[in-house]
């Protein structure tokens, strides 16, 4: 191959030129926004939505599952159980101290958990 294939020629581009120049050399000034439009800006910004909404149905839904499961308890230990995971969700304490507290209370849910509460 000759050296003519592997330069390219662009025969209307001969008198063109290049000028390289920084942006803020525009010919047009800087656009300049109002102090009115700043601060209603900086009013308008809302904080992110934090879902609060949407955790209170899941826990309250969390909650009635719980509920259910010690309404459908089939043995005794199964309604022990699932006593003890509503005592851990309401209190969030401690299996050991869970435990301790529905077996001082025989398993009354309500009462083990006005001694978790009360002051010691």
């Amino acid at each position: 191959m000759s050296s003519s294939f592997n330069e390219i020629h662009y025969p209307n581009l001969t008198n063109c030129k290049v000028q390289l120049t920084p942006a803020v050399s525009s010919s047009k000034p800087a656009v300049q926004l109002s102090p009115e439009l700043y601060e209603s800006l900086r009013k308008d910004v809302r904080k992110p939505y934090d879902f609060s909404l949407e955790k209170s149905i899941l826990k309250r839904k969390e909650d009635l599952d719980q509920e259910m499961k010690l309404a459908t308890a089939d043995s005794k230990e199964e309604l022990q159980q699932n006593v003890l995971v509503k005592m851990k969700s309401v209190t969030g304490a401690a299996d050991d101290v869970c435990v301790s507290l529905l077996e001082n209370n025989n398993y009354n849910l309500k009462t083990s958990i006005e001694a978790f509460l009360s002051p010691k």
